[in-house]
């Protein structure tokens, strides 16, 4: 299997195209070139058939092999009787699996394990699963609880319907006897006293519609109205306390009456009812019902059973046409149940009338009535409803947090990635005897070192800062600052890194006030990480603009670029800490994606603001607002 060699003419480790021909996948990640003389080295990473172990590259005949793996590249010693062959997975994983776990302890980063995604998506089926049944079960109960609310309702309606009916009858056979029957009752009581027989005869005269009334020993006489088409018609009534009677038609009258009176009477009274009932049913309805007293009669009944929720009444006839007894409500009634119970019958207990009752409010009225048991199951939703919902954004964010450690951690291998193997071709040169024997070499390996050192050390240095910004650790040494040649020495000396890009980076600087107080060490980096994001994310040569100006007692800072901008939706989040546009093994845009994290906390501390417009494709602009008071 081909290995890369060192080229003295290009300086640069090779790999012939041909040799990448017997590989499924192959993908290349060169390293910036080293600061000062020396090879640009380019290390061909590739995975081969799935059957086989991944494809290591070792430098130059030295003991250090790089591992392509999730977390970045990994430098792992092996003896040097190994083979190529020999690595398998099984070989690799340890030194692999200790090599994140080592960052994960360096960063401070929270342990989750990498099938976490899964489980929580099992876990979330699961539970919302068990969350739709219980809500179903739960509106399930409450249609039928409801229903038995329902039904209760109407058993009460229907049974103050019929205590109304019965009510309004009663009052209007009292009514009747008490104006025109009351001494024909005592009459009655005091004959039906003797155990004799006592014949009453009544006579009905034509002319006047006033009938005579008499008895075997007629002491008195009675007119009393009877409200029916007739003419000289002759009833006999036979009463005694031991049977009941008959009242039969005149045989001498050939002529039928429309009603029919025949009854089995068990009492004189009863017997005045049946009269009162074909006198009364001939008349109006209005005269018959009191609506003020219809209205009392059923709020009495009504309340009785619970009941206080808003009525319509109205008075049907047997054609089921409204009658003139009838209330407002009921009048402007649109849509839903009428309870209905006969009003008043004929002799043949046919219904000739209808009590209807209407309610408008009929379910906010129960509601109201049954708030205790209705509230208490509504909460009990809301609860677990809040309940399943929080657990979800936990798990959601401890998912997030997963993401972004592997995120993190590949982002930071990448960071690592070049000062490391910088160091290793720089110590594998330093093994070599000509090197060794040359002064000079071994200082330019020797300082290459050491500045590959200082540059990882910055990076620990930049996720310790960090933390100290999140626990508030961080105190700020504010001094009065020219922050106009601050920017300045900053941009020029950022500028260098943009003209190696064939960009370019302009300053204007407008503020006329730019003198006070600031911390200049934490000031002059967040600048340095605002024109860095500019750079990393201006995909060709960049366009980088600094401005400056005074807004009243605001120092602002404007810092602008042509590059890819952002989607409206991370705008907001681009400040959260290890938040990266690309997430993943995405080495295209370097950094930990702390740098406008850093930023954020910078200006917080210095009672500033910082704003953000980006549109997609077409650049980013980030305004710094510093107080000068």
């Amino acid at each position: 299997m081909s290995q890369p060699e060192y080229n003295d003419d290009l300086k640069a480790w090779t790999l012939r195209k041909e040799d990448l021909s017997g590989f499924v996948n192959a993908a290349e990640w060169p390293l910036s070139p080293s600061i000062g003389e020396g090879p640009t080295v380019n290390f061909i990473l590739y995975v081969p058939d799935q059957s086989q172990s991944p494809l290591l590259i070792r430098e130059n005949g030295g003991t250090s092999w790089l591992v392509p793996q999730w977390g970045g590249v990994h430098i792992l010693n092996i003896a040097g009787d190994a083979t190529l062959e020999s690595l398998a997975a099984d070989v690799l994983a340890p030194a692999m699996h200790s090599f994140s776990e080592q960052l994960i302890s360096l960063l401070g980063l929270p342990h989750a394990p990498a099938s976490l995604p899964l489980r929580i998506s099992t876990l979330e089926r699961v539970r919302t699963i068990s969350l739709i049944v219980f809500v179903t079960l739960q509106f399930y109960w409450l249609k039928g609880y409801y229903g038995a609310l329902e039904q209760e309702f109407s058993n009460k309606v229907y049974t103050a319907l019929e205590n109304t009916t019965k009510t309004v009858s009663e009052l209007e056979v009292e009514k009747y006897l008490n104006e025109n029957y009351e001494n024909f009752r005592d009459n009655i009581k005091a004959n039906s006293k003797q155990p004799s027989l006592t014949t009453i005869q009544q006579t009905i005269d034509s002319g006047t519609q006033r009938s005579i009334v008499y008895s075997k020993n007629l002491i008195e006489q009675k007119q009393l109205p009877i409200n029916k088409t007739g003419d000289s018609l002759r009833l006999t009534t036979l009463y005694t306390d031991e049977a009941a009677y008959k009242i039969k038609k005149d045989t001498s009258k050939r002529e039928q009456l429309t009603s029919e009176i025949n009854q089995d009477i068990q009492s004189g009274d009863w017997g005045m009812k049946e009269f009162v009932k074909v006198s009364a049913n001939s008349m109006p309805i209005a005269k018959r019902v009191d609506a003020k007293v219809l209205d009392s009669i059923i709020t009495k009944e009504l309340s009785m059973k619970g009941i206080s929720a808003n009525f319509g009444y109205g008075v049907m006839d047997k054609n089921s046409k409204l009658t003139n007894v009838v209330n407002k409500v009921f009048k402007d009634k649109k849509e839903g149940n009428t309870y209905s119970y006969p009003l008043f019958t004929d002799t043949k207990e046919r219904t000739l009338y209808t009590l209807a009752l209407v309610f408008p409010k009929k379910e906010y009225s129960l509601a109201m009535n049954n708030w205790p048991m209705l509230l208490g199951t509504f909460l009990s939703l809301l609860t677990i409803l809040g309940i399943y919902i929080i657990s979800i954004n936990y798990m959601m964010r401890q998912k997030k947090i997963a993401e972004i450690k592997t995120d993190f951690i590949n982002n930071m291998s990448h960071e690592f990635k070049t000062p490391l193997a910088t160091i290793s071709v720089a110590t594998d040169s330093l093994a070599n005897d000509k090197i060794a024997t040359n002064p000079e070499k071994v200082r330019y390996y020797s300082s290459l070192i050491k500045q590959e050192n200082l540059r990882m050390k910055k990076q620990v240095e930049n996720v310790l800062n960090m933390s100290k910004l999140e626990r508030n650790e961080v105190k700020l040494f504010l001094r009065e600052t020219n922050v106009r040649e601050l920017i300045k020495r900053t941009t020029e000396s950022f500028g260098l890194i943009v003209t190696q890009r064939n960009g370019t980076l302009r300053q204007e600087f407008n503020a006329e006030k730019y003198n006070f107080k600031i911390d200049e060490f934490h000031i002059s980096n967040m600048l340095v990480n605002l024109l860095d994001n500019a750079n990393k994310y201006s995909p060709e040569a960049p366009e980088i603009s600094v401005k400056t100006r005074n807004e009243g007692n605001w120092y602002v800072i404007e810092i602008s670029d042509k590059g890819m901008g952002m989607e409206t939706e991370n705008r907001t989040k681009i400040f959260e800490k290890f938040f990266r546009e690309e997430t993943g093994n995405i080495h295209n845009v370097k950094g930990q994606g702390l740098g406008l994290s850093y930023v954020k906390k910078i200006i917080e501390l210095h009672k500033g603001q910082v704003i953000v417009d980006s549109e997609k494709d077409r650049g980013s602009t980030f305004i710094i607002k510093l107080p000068m008071v």
